[in-house]
């Protein structure tokens, strides 16, 4: 069951946070959001989430260089990472699997059902 597992939501469009939470939280999920990478750096050993769901463009640095530091930090290294993000280059998709993320979705291709599938697939259920 999903009860326990945490996700932490790090992304900065206030409507697409809204969606996500609740949508995550119907699923069964508990949701922790940070709205820039370094909240999210910051949030990261508070929370101990079971997934990161992050987008990549972000108002203070990227999601690549937020993932690089959430990556070093301890418990870091084996936390799945789902991309969430409007870049659709295929040299972000690269760099992101690079960086150890399970999936690369871009937003405008996934219904927020289909996202809620795909994470629910990456923790097991």
């Amino acid at each position: 069951m999903t009860e326990n597992k945490k996700i932490l939501l790090i992304e900065d469009d206030v409507f697409m946070v809204g969606l996500l939470v609740h949508e995550l939280q119907e699923a069964g999920f508990e949701v922790v959001t940070a709205k820039t990478g370094v909240e999210g750096i910051k949030k990261f050993p508070e929370v101990k989430p079971d997934l990161i769901l992050l987008d990549i463009l972000l108002p203070d640095q990227n999601g690549f260089d937020t993932l690089r530091t959430i990556r070093r930090q301890p418990g870091g290294p084996g936390t799945k990472v789902i991309v969430l993000s409007n870049l659709a280059e295929w040299s972000d998709v690269e760099e992101a699997k690079r960086l150890g993320a399970l999936d690369y979705l871009v937003k405008t291709n996934f219904s927020l059902e289909e996202i809620v599938e795909k994470i629910q697939s990456a923790l097991g259920r």
